[in-house]
């Protein structure tokens, strides 16, 4: 318990500026995915999937899920600025991780495809532990793309891995028609990726007393939140999208 109020105190500390220094962006695009993921290799007929969705801006991109019930990660990309920020829930806690864009080096081939009648071409990849395909379509030149590929001269409609257990299968594209923006959270806690980790592994180690001291916080009005909730079962996780590298 002690443990958790030392780990939030240093989320705290600095919590400032981070998420309003970043400038809105309006969304102009929007590709939708079917994302699949064999998480359990015992269990290869039941692959993870979710409907995940790229809001495409002028300056940045955020892919995140179109389920709000599901995943609540989020990942921002700010090709501009090589930035790279994660949105990240512990429970009822929101957390910011900032990173530098991870850097893809890509070999574009002369192999073309056509996804929702966007004229696409081929390019190939090593990226954390993974060979990846992907299709970009040079008409829309954004440096943008699913979860953390990006780097392309246009944005990648789909990609896979080559033992296709990590796969963002392009689903449709459209317009905005509807006025959005690219914004970072700014109720969420900017944390360090090591100080992040700390606090997935309390949680996952006593739910019980992390529960307890959100609920302990109160809603902001000064009563006191009365919650009955426990995390349910954890999947079975044997196949991390990112593998470490082979040495």
């Amino acid at each position: 318990m002690k443990l958790l109020f030392v780990l939030l105190g240093a989320a705290c500390t600095i919590w400032a500026t981070a998420a309003n220094a970043q400038q809105p962006d309006t969304v102009q695009v929007l590709v939708h995915y079917k994302f699949s993921y064999v998480r359990d290799t015992t269990n290869r007929v039941k692959p993870y999937t979710e409907n995940m969705v790229l809001l495409i801006g002028k300056h940045a991109g955020v892919y995140k899920s179109y389920e709000e019930h599901r995943s609540a990660s989020e990942c921002y990309q700010f090709p501009n600025e090589k930035k790279q920020v994660r949105k990240e829930n512990v429970l009822f806690s929101e957390f910011l991780l900032t990173d530098v864009l991870p850097v893809v080096n890509w070999r574009i081939t002369r192999d073309t495809a056509s996804f929702g009648g966007l004229h696409c071409q081929k390019a190939m990849g090593h990226f954390r532990g993974r060979d990846y395909t992907a299709w970009f379509c040079p008409d829309l030149p954004f440096a943008l793309g699913p979860w953390r590929l990006n780097g392309l001269p246009g944005v990648i409609l789909e990609a896979y891995d080559a033992k296709k257990e990590v796969c963002f299968s392009f689903d449709s594209i459209e317009k905005a028609t509807v006025f959005s923006i690219i914004k970072l959270p700014a109720n969420s806690v900017p944390t360090t990726e090591k100080e992040f980790t700390k606090l997935q592994e309390t949680f996952r180690k006593d739910p019980d007393a992390y529960i307890r001291m959100v609920t302990a916080q109160g809603d902001g009005s000064g009563r006191q939140m009365h919650m009955d909730i426990k995390p349910g079962p954890q999947p079975v996780i044997n196949n991390p999208i990112e593998l470490p590298e082979k040495k």
